[in-house]
């Protein structure tokens, strides 16, 4: 009796973003991101136009996808 080897072949997967894991960023991070300050961060943030979330219990992130909606172009922005 001679024994056969199945071999299976992965299938490719494809992500959307809304599969994807979010990244996080520190302020730190965020700010060198989209070129403001730290404290300019955490103003948008305690005035809610950012939202920020605790991981562990201690530590504040920013999801890079709110941080990447804060820069649009000028003619949205100022109505042009």
């Amino acid at each position: 009796m001679t024994t056969q080897t199945i071999t299976r072949t992965k299938k490719p997967t494809t992500h959307s973003d809304a599969d994807r894991k979010p990244r996080w960023l520190s302020y730190p991070e965020a700010a060198e991101m989209c070129t403001l300050s730290v404290r300019s961060l955490k103003r948008l943030t305690a005035a809610g136009k950012l939202p920020c979330y605790v991981i562990g219990g201690k530590v504040l992130r920013l999801k890079s996808s709110d941080v990447e909606a804060l820069i649009v172009p000028a003619d949205e922005c100022r109505g042009w």
